[in-house]
């Protein structure tokens, strides 16, 4: 049961597939202290507190694209493909976190209980609207605010696009997790009730010091036609970073590509009129690829970001940190070898032209990459 909910709670988040494969068989031999469950486990018994049900993400949200999400289908054509260090890094959290939960809430809950923290968090980013930060501290919030004006000049997408940042500072704020229960928690019907709620989950936070300071709780990453909404976790950021990659040159990546995929949101029946693919592991592929090479194209740009030549090498690792292998998925995004060669494409595209100051319209550079796809594959 235990490899089971394990396997469950991996499947849910597309960026550690690779971690989870891999801890699969330690989760499984590794064992608990008795004491330490039974000391800690004095708040839950066998189920999910009264009162914190909320309702599942497909529900509320529409969601286009997501960087944790990932759902067994069918395969694409296997390729050269392997960890990378960012395994390593997501392992360092992701162990210390399960086997903690593990020991606070038992085998029966724990990974309700993990699934509940990450929707929570979810839900507060996608549906916010007050005064956006990015960073834990706010460190960020200037850069992502020069990125969004020069993506928008860079795109000619003026005042269309809203980004918001994911914090698991929010987990310990009562009012926001009150408006969270309040949209999505089930039998809620008044503020009081998700108050109420709130204040559960404020308890809980006091049992485990991972609760709700993981950034496991802040990993979210995705692009949305609702409100045209691109999320970015501080989470993801950290980690990512831990790689070796500056941590400026991660945000703007992640921004550059969830940007890259709205502006394939808002081109879809032009640029695929038939759908991309038969199959749902190849489109997102594909999908993902090109968002890869549209956001490096960006980067590098004399308009764009202007990263130079050492910075450019940075970014060409960050894309390949974010490979995977899983081939088995629906939300399979390309391997690592993949990944950064759809990203070294784009920036070819920019170091190499004539018109070092000309930038190409979106369908000029679709057009490229269709063209030019197989040389990634």
């Amino acid at each position: 049961m235990k490899k089971l909910k394990t396997a469950l709670l991996c499947l849910s988040m597309g960026f550690i597939t690779v971690s989870c494969e891999n801890e699969l068989e330690e989760m499984k031999t590794e064992t608990l202290s008795k004491t330490q469950h039974v000391a800690k486990a004095t708040a839950i018994d066998q189920g999910v507190p009264a009162g914190l049900a909320i309702k599942a993400p497909s529900a509320l949200v529409p969601f286009n694209e997501n960087l944790r999400e990932l759902f067994i289908n069918k395969a694409v054509e296997t390729s050269e493909c392997g960890p990378t260090e960012f395994v390593s890094v997501q392992n360092k959290y992701l162990m210390p976190l399960i086997n903690d939960l593990y020991a606070v809430f038992g085998p029966a809950v724990y990974a309700d209980m993990f699934y509940l923290y990450m929707d929570l968090n979810l839900y507060a980013a996608y549906f916010d609207t007050s005064e956006q930060y990015f960073g834990e501290n706010g460190e960020y919030t200037n850069l992502i605010k020069k990125r969004k004006r020069d993506l928008e000049k860079f795109w000619d997408m003026p005042n269309q696009i809203q980004i918001n940042g994911q914090h698991t500072a929010t987990l310990n704020d009562r009012e926001k997790l009150a408006d969270v229960f309040e949209i999505a928690g089930v039998d809620i019907t008044t503020r009081e009730q998700a108050l109420a709620a709130a204040d559960q989950i404020l308890y809980l936070n006091t049992l485990s010091p991972y609760l709700p300071e993981s950034p496991f709780f802040a990993i979210d990453g995705f692009a949305t036609t609702y409100r045209n909404l691109i999320v970015i976790g501080d989470g993801i950021v950290e980690m990512l970073s831990e790689t070796g990659v500056e941590e400026d040159i991660v945000w703007t990546g992640i921004l550059a590509h969830e940007w890259a995929h709205q502006i394939q949101f808002k081109n879809m029946g032009a640029w695929y009129p038939d759908g991309i693919a038969a199959d749902p592991a190849e489109a997102t592929r594909y999908m993902e690829l090109e968002a890869d090479f549209l956001a490096a194209y960006y980067m590098t740009h004399k308009r764009g970001a202007t990263f130079n030549k050492k910075r450019v090498e940075e970014f060409l690792t960050l894309f390949f940190q974010i490979g995977d292998c899983g081939f088995d998925s629906d939300s399979h995004h390309g391997t690592p070898l993949q990944r950064m060669a759809a990203a070294r494409l784009g920036f070819e595209l920019a170091d190499q032209a004539q018109k070092q100051g000309h930038i190409l319209t979106p369908q000029q550079a679709h057009q490229i990459f269709v063209a030019r796809i197989h040389t990634v594959l």
